[in-house]
């Protein structure tokens, strides 16, 4: 089969590898279609030091299950499906993979050649989560942004958080999924910021008051205009970019009292101004990926939104293509909030 392999920083190559086979509880998918992730590009250029050279990236994908191994019922052959990338709460083994920065094992992100950026890929039945009827291929690789936010907010309603204005930094993919989230969950209010007009743009359509930051902008004045629009500070507000600059922002904007959810984690280490946290009873939730149970929750979602999460799609590639796409993102050439690998 055809695979891309990250052969280390601004370096990929198509490679022929051997077609895998289920084991017994997996199931063998046909990719139809895989989505290029912010963090493959930051891994891709070596910026986060988040992706082994060596390895076969890939981990929002939708296929259909051509072969299943011994003792599967479902899926079934023939069933559209989308995966779940985290097959093990335990870290790889260096020979499958890279152990050095997450102890859990995940498809396309720490685990060797076991990518969906590939003609095919098994993975446990468990693991292959059949698409609702009506779902376009294409959208169905969205489920996994919508369930990272999702699992964030799960995580702040089993400390019991609840808010009623939201302000979501950063209006890229997961931004966007954090309007969608917070409304389905019953926030009335929601404001999105970012430095991009356009995707402000498709922010507002989606319900969320829209705020233009620029490079002459103090974070109290956005704070200020960001109150004026929402009728008071927000009780919660959304990290979705994980920056200095962004965390700052975030300080500014959170009512005393209030949440900052932390979802980004661009930077290694922000500032923090403990004794006007600790004054004003701020809290923090960081929040990493998702569970299984965030994503069927997200899956079961995508019906009701998949009008919106098309609009995300800016840009299709081939397998061949990929790895010029991935420098044009990675150089800022190109523009888009989601590029799809279609196979």
């Amino acid at each position: 089969m055809r695979a891309l392999v990250y052969n280390g920083p601004w370096d990929m190559s198509l490679e022929d590898l051997p077609k895998p086979s289920p084991a017994a509880g997996e199931v063998l998918v046909k990719m139809k279609t895989v989505g290029i992730c912010g963090s493959d590009v930051h891994g891709f250029t070596g910026e986060s030091g988040r992706r082994a050279p060596g390895m076969v990236m890939g981990h929002e994908a939708v296929g259909v299950v051509e072969a299943v191994g011994a003792g599967v019922t479902t899926p079934a052959v023939g069933d559209l499906v989308t995966v779940f990338n985290i097959i093990a709460e335990t870290a790889p083994t260096p020979e499958e993979g890279d152990p050095s920065f997450l102890a859990k094992k995940v498809i396309g992100v720490n685990l060797g050649k076991r990518g969906a950026m590939a003609d095919y890929l098994t993975l446990p039945a468990e693991s292959a989560l059949v698409v609702p009827e009506g779902v376009d291929p294409t959208v169905g690789i969205l489920v996994e942004p919508v369930a990272v936010v999702t699992h964030g907010f799960h995580r702040l309603a089993a400390k019991n958080i609840q808010a009623e204005r939201a302000a979501i930094v950063g209006s890229g993919t997961i931004g966007l999924s954090g309007i969608l989230v917070a409304k389905e969950s019953g926030i009335g209010e929601v404001a999105i910021l970012d430095t991009i007009q356009e995707k402000l743009d498709r922010g507002q359509e989606f319900g969320a008051h829209p705020i233009l930051v620029t490079a002459d902008d103090s974070a109290e004045s956005v704070a200020s205009r960001v109150e004026t629009a929402m009728g008071d500070k927000p009780d919660l507000v959304v990290d979705a970019v994980g920056s200095r600059s962004s965390f700052q922002q975030c300080l500014a904007l959170v009512k005393p009292g209030g949440t900052v959810l932390l979802i980004g984690n661009l930077a290694k280490e922000v500032s923090f101004p403990l004794q006007d946290i600790v004054s004003q009873e701020v809290s923090f939730v960081g929040t990493y990926g998702f569970d299984r149970r965030a994503f069927a929750s997200a899956l079961e979602m995508v019906p009701g939104i998949q009008d919106k999460l098309a609009s995300f799609i800016e840009g299709h590639c081939s397998l061949e293509e990929a790895p010029a796409t991935m420098t044009k993102l990675a150089k800022g050439e190109l523009q888009a909030l989601k590029i799809v690998i279609d196979l």
